[in-house]
């Protein structure tokens, strides 16, 4: 093989080898940045025994979206802890209720932007 015609196949596969490569490493990022932002609680179900809703939570600049997955057989109401952001050891919370029905899952937006979600915690009724 004359030395033009090896180095345009070493050229050719180098380029490829770099495109294939890039889109791969950068999706593996944008993977681990999604799922580290992600958090998530759960609260038992009354009936039927063994059954959980699932709430996770991303947190925006000036909002919340909450997502929930209620597996119960029953409307439940939970509490919503939003802590400040900011400083270590400032902890002033506020709290926001939400209703989801039996076997529904969906999302809720709250704005709250000095705040971000902590946890939810189940309640006998938002009132």
């Amino acid at each position: 093989m004359n030395p033009k015609k090896l180095a345009s196949v070493l050229l050719g596969s180098a380029a490829i080898a770099a495109l294939s490569l890039t889109p791969a490493t950068a999706a593996s990022a944008q993977t681990g940045a999604a799922t580290a932002a992600v958090e998530r609680d759960s609260v038992r179900c009354s009936k039927p025994s063994g059954q959980w809703a699932n709430f996770s939570w991303g947190q925006g600049n000036t909002s919340a979206t909450i997502y929930f997955n209620n597996h119960c057989s029953h409307r439940l109401s939970v509490r919503i802890t939003f802590v400040r952001k900011g400083s270590v050891g400032d902890k002033a919370a506020k709290y926001r209720c939400m209703t989801v029905n039996a076997k529904t899952k969906g999302k809720k937006k709250f704005y709250a932007a000095v705040y971000e979600p902590a946890s939810v915690t189940r309640v006998s009724s938002c009132g």
